[in-house]
């Protein structure tokens, strides 16, 4: 009887060629024009069936396109193909101005010219203060972190909106390598790390008051010693905080199979003589608060290394910043070992305790 039954529920399953569904590539525009360093960047590519971001296939590569950001007044910067669909500006002169509005022209092989809706780039607003906390929590993917939030105060007379991104390096270790009678060298680098987690804010609730501890990063404790943050701070236009929600919306998505596929997020990029042909991505004009600081950690022990990060070492003798990716490399002894990253010299420092 439970054979029978079993070979009845077998014989309900039906295989089903299902058809993949395959669009026509679509122009993707990423790229800003801000106030802070140089130089600007746009990347063209096309959509497609993609494993990452990094070493795109030629094919959806735009290599031979002319590509221009022009403000209000007339004033322009061509961007230079650098490659893998990156174009950059070249002239240092050519700087993002809080109030001047800009736009990015391209201009296609095939003579098809897309160009972007115009942004007026807000005027940055201030961070107040750097806060950092320790968070004991951990798994066997990452140690524990220390964690930072910033205070500012938002502008009552104006609609802000805002986004952040946020990096560090900190301190990484291997076994090294010998250099004879007990010596070992390499066995400490910093590593940058990218917080990839996306924090967007509008003031539609909070207009005209002071925002408190809020979340902009995370920097993982891998080992003793300072750890370097730098915070970016970006004052967005309307338009790009809800292209950005709608893309924040899409990442959070968990729905079933029965779902509707993600619709294309459409940007502020259109083919000039016809607006139903747009393109993937955003031109944003951005102002940008900047803020580095040092992190001096206090309660760091033994135990806690032990515990939360040990893991994370190799066993294998091996010099640590060939080892991580994203590292500063330096010479043997006499130079100085694992130097501090550069840019920090002036930084805030702030002790860590718990």
């Amino acid at each position: 009887m439970f054979i029978l039954l079993g070979i009845q529920l077998v014989s309900c399953v039906k295989e089903t060629t299902v058809t993949l569904r395959r669009e026509k590539p679509i122009l993707v525009v990423e790229g800003s024009i801000t106030t802070d360093s140089l130089p600007y960047s746009i990347r063209l590519t096309y959509s497609g069936p993609l494993e990452s971001g990094i070493n795109i296939p030629d094919e959806y590569l735009e290599k031979e396109a002319t590509v221009k950001i022009t403000d209000d007044q007339g004033k322009t910067a061509t961007l230079v193909y650098k490659g893998q669909g990156l174009y950059e500006t070249t002239d240092p002169a050519y700087i993002g101005t809080p109030g001047r509005t800009y736009t990015v022209t391209i201009v296609l092989k095939n003579g098809k010219t897309y160009t972007s809706r115009p942004e007026k780039m807000p005027v940055a607003v201030p961070l107040n203060n750097i806060e950092v906390d320790y968070n004991e929590r951990f798994n066997y993917l990452v140690p524990t972190t220390l964690d930072v939030s910033v205070g500012l105060t938002d502008p009552a007379s104006e609609e802000n909106y805002y986004r952040w991104s946020f990096y560090s390096y900190t301190m990484r270790k291997t076994p090294g390598v010998s250099c004879g009678f007990g010596c070992v060298n390499f066995e400490y680098c910093y590593q940058k790390i990218v917080d990839t987690s996306f924090r967007i804010l509008s003031d539609a609730t909070v207009n005209g008051n002071e925002i408190k501890k809020y979340p902009v990063g995370k920097s993982y404790v891998y080992w003793y010693g300072d750890h370097f943050i730098d915070i970016s701070q970006q004052s967005l236009t309307r338009g790009a905080f809800q292209f950005w929600r709608s893309y924040q919306e899409q990442l959070t998505r968990t729905g079933s199979l029965l779902d509707p596929l993600p619709a294309s997020i459409k940007g502020n990029v259109f083919n000039a003589a016809d607006e139903a042909d747009f393109a993937l991505g955003y031109f944003s004009a951005v102002s940008v608060t900047h803020k580095r600081a040092v992190l001096i950690p206090f309660g760091i022990t033994q135990y806690i290394i032990d515990r939360t990060a040990q893991q994370f070492v190799p066993m294998q003798s091996v010099i640590c910043f060939q080892y991580f990716i994203n590292t500063i490399s330096y010479p043997p002894p006499p130079a100085k070992q694992y130097p501090d990253p550069p840019g920090w010299e002036n930084a805030q420092r702030i002790e860590v305790r718990w």
